[in-house]
């Protein structure tokens, strides 16, 4: 805060005064290495430096939270930096998330059909059987619907165990990596 203030004057060029910052914190320094370690660290954002041997004045905006913006090296505007790959970041792309997703409701359907069929099919004959019965009897056949639209939502998590198992075992398939993205946990749509 002993480093000078800057005046409107001290702008040289197409570099102004930024609009809406406290003049306090806006100053002139002379003493170029104070300049780029205040910068560095984050204290300071340079808005006007003298290139060679121009009489301008060096003005700095001082960040009291030590959060100013990082200077951008060699570039007057910024440049646009490429975004990194997402596979650098253990992400899967959009090809094999999809063919994760098609192996996993194949394997489902597969697995669903051998642990589930048996299940199916009694709820099936149950509905069917629910229509034309009354009194006793359509209460008996009700709660054994029940009980086996239960069965069948019990077994649905184990449909899912076992069909990641499958897939986590198959090394020819190289997406597998990616199933600790997905919960395992099924969905219960009924």
């Amino acid at each position: 805060m002993a480093l000078p203030l800057a005046s409107e004057n001290d702008f040289y060029g197409t570099h102004r005064r930024p609009h809406g910052v406290d003049p306090q914190h806006l100053r002139v320094i002379k003493d170029t290495a104070l300049r780029s370690r205040l910068i560095m660290a984050g204290m300071a954002e340079g808005l006007q430096s003298p290139k060679g041997p121009q009489k301008i004045a060096s003005i700095i905006r001082l960040y009291a939270d030590f959060n100013a913006p990082q200077p951008l090296r060699g570039a007057r505007t910024p440049a646009r930096r490429p975004e990194p790959s997402r596979s650098a970041f253990g992400l899967p792309t959009v090809e094999e998330l999809n063919s994760l997703l098609s192996r996993i409701a194949s394997v489902e359907r597969a697995v669903s059909s051998e642990l589930q069929g048996q299940i199916n099919h009694d709820i099936s004959r149950l509905k069917g059987a629910i229509a034309t019965l009354e009194g006793d009897e359509f209460e008996r056949t009700f709660r054994e619907l029940e009980a086996a639209v239960r069965a069948r939502r019990e077994v649905a998590g184990q449909v899912r165990e076992e069909t990641f198992k499958r897939i986590e075992a198959d090394s020819s398939f190289e997406p597998r990596k990616y199933l600790r993205l997905i919960s395992r946990d099924p969905q219960h749509t009924e």
